[in-house]
């Protein structure tokens, strides 16, 4: 989930200084001038090199320059491109270098080495600040060859700079991530909550991502391979770690089985989301129960359980976490707090821990479940405070609506019985969300996560090709 990305970066300066003696000189106004440039682009380096897996060959300024480094990034198989004009630049080695690159997404660097403008710029301080002249004169080339491509204007001192740069870069990792991305159905679309129903086809013309259907028999067999000894060990490890309320010995070891069996099933399939159909009623007829019991490792392994067979929910949630670099949490809304301005929000099941307050975690029974009825064990939480990101995808119409809102959870106690929840005060109106969203037609199941990731979002969705609603 923190992979570095492979990055190229192409540095271009015109040939045409080099013609003109600036970039030679050894005395007057320009003196000096190419070390100058060096030293911005050992910099800029220097600020990426922790983000990222860098390929760049430094300052180039000629087309054979400009064509070998497009080979190169295509023998590296970088992700992205970042490309930095760093001053004027003539527009062959841009259209030579544009015809040879593979198309990757690219960011355009607009380079600006002052923080302020100096009171009067002598022409070689000009120079050094030209770089935004040729992004607006590449801008025309790369359009007209067909490259989308983003634009972050600054130095690499400047956090907002680096942020957009950041926010772009991630957005185009996580969306080559997905190419080859498995999804389990277990067993079958919902037939209690149709709207959750997906083209299988649709997500891998789309993303890449595969959908991988896993009847209840085969998850059934591989409960019943999970050792006694390594059922009990995960059972007695949660009555050590939370509280227990009710759950009868038998049950916990039970509800354990099953949760061992879904890291079995993760890890063999290699599985980043499984769509459970919790209302199946081979569900009840095979297992008894339904298997809710979440186990640490489905987030260590980055694999999301969403319900009633949601492959778009449970998609969002996965993309959520691989932009923010952390394990996500499948969720929806519950209702509004109109005078606190907070939606409480949740899910039965799984959860996510890695999302929840250690201090609110307990272990009860599937308590949407009266007494009278076979009923399993999960494990529940209110989730940690801080900041919070929400992602949601409805199919509607043979079109993907993708919407988003950022918010805060805050702090306190269990706000709630049984479910993994949390009380979340948005950046805007509860309400107003809530209306709109409902208008919208949006379904309830939204990806979240910790941390505020609008600009990556904003950005996945500008490359995927979506139509982002944010809040």
């Amino acid at each position: 989930m923190n992979r570095k990305a492979k990055i190229g970066v192409l540095f271009l300066a015109g040939d045409s200084w080099w013609e003109a003696g600036c970039c030679t000189a050894t005395k007057g106004p320009y003196a000096g001038f190419l070390q100058k440039l060096e030293r911005d682009v050992q910099r800029m380096l220097v600020a990426l090199e922790g983000e990222y897996s860098l390929v760049s060959s430094g300052l180039l300024h000629t087309t054979p320059d400009a064509v070998a480094e497009a080979r190169r990034f295509n023998a590296e198989g970088v992700e992205a491109i970042v490309f930095c004009p760093i001053i004027w630049t003539n527009d062959q080695p841009v259209v030579a270098f544009l015809q040879e690159a593979r198309k990757v997404p690219m960011v355009m660097w607009a380079y600006n080495p002052y923080a302020d403008f100096p009171s009067y710029f002598k022409i070689a301080e000009w120079v050094r600040a030209s770089g935004p002249v040729s992004v607006q004169q590449s801008a025309n080339i790369l359009r007209r060859f067909g490259w989308e491509f983003e634009v972050v204007f600054g130095n690499e001192t400047e956090g907002e700079t680096l942020r957009s740069l950041g926010a772009y870069l991630r957005a185009a990792s996580v969306l080559r991530s997905l190419r080859g991305t498995r999804i389990a159905m277990l067993p079958s679309p919902c037939r209690v909550v149709i709207s959750t129903w997906v083209d299988e086809f649709f997500l891998l013309e789309k993303f890449g991502v595969e959908l991988q259907y896993v009847p209840v028999d085969t998850y059934a067999a591989l409960v019943r391979e999970v050792k006694e000894s390594e059922a009990r060990g995960y059972a007695d490890l949660l009555r050590k770690s939370y509280p227990v309320e009710g759950v009868t010995s038998e049950v916990l070891l039970e509800s354990a089985r099953q949760a061992l069996a879904f890291v079995r099933l993760i890890k063999d399939n290699g599985l980043s989301g499984i769509a459970l159909e919790d209302f199946n009623a081979d569900i009840y007829r095979i297992l008894g129960f339904r298997p809710h019991l979440v186990h640490p490792a489905f987030g260590e392994m980055g694999c999301t359980i969403g319900f009633e067979a949601d492959v778009l929910g449970v998609l969002s949630t996965i993309i959520a976490g691989r932009l923010a670099g952390r394990q996500a949490m499948f969720n929806e809304f519950f209702s509004v707090d109109r005078k606190a301005n907070t939606v409480l929000m949740g899910h039965p099941g799984h959860g996510e821990p890695q999302v929840g307050d250690p201090a609110t975690f307990q272990v009860t029974y599937d308590l949407e479940f009266d007494e009278t009825q076979k009923r399993g064990a999960w494990l529940s939480y209110r989730a940690k405070a801080g900041a919070m990101s929400f992602l949601n995808f409805t199919p509607e119409y043979g079109k993907l609506k993708t919407s988003a809102f950022t918010g805060e959870s805050l702090p306190g106690p269990r706000a709630m019985e049984g479910y993994a929840h949390m009380v979340v005060r948005p950046d805007c109106d509860a309400v107003e969300l809530f209306c709109d969203i409902s208008r919208r037609g949006l379904i309830q199941h939204w990806g979240t996560v910790h941390g505020r990731i609008m600009p990556e979002l904003k950005s996945f969705a500008r490359l995927a090709g979506l139509d982002l609603k944010s809040y």
